[in-house]
């Protein structure tokens, strides 16, 4: 398909979708946000074993990173809620 076949079906959907109520709008936004996360899921479900080890230990030092960062914060907030 042509790019100026997929914008010209893009510019159609877009008048089309323009038409509809805005309650059937919504639906059909929420819609393609769960066809997106459905394929996201696709994506990782199809990570092998290795790939998905790879990607956890990738971000696991910003991961702890965040959670003492936040930590570090929250026991001085508990101590005042007690004094309080």
């Amino acid at each position: 398909m042509s790019l100026e076949t997929i914008e010209s079906i893009e510019e159609r959907l877009l008048q089309v979708f323009a038409q509809l109520p805005e309650n059937r709008q919504k639906q059909l936004l929420n819609f393609a946000v769960s066809l997106c996360q459905q394929e996201l899921a696709k994506k990782w479900d199809a990570l092998s074993e290795e790939e998905a080890a790879a990607f956890k230990a990738e971000f696991a030092d910003e991961d702890i990173a965040l959670a003492e960062a936040t930590l570090t914060d929250y026991l001085p907030m508990l101590q005042r809620e007690d004094e309080a």
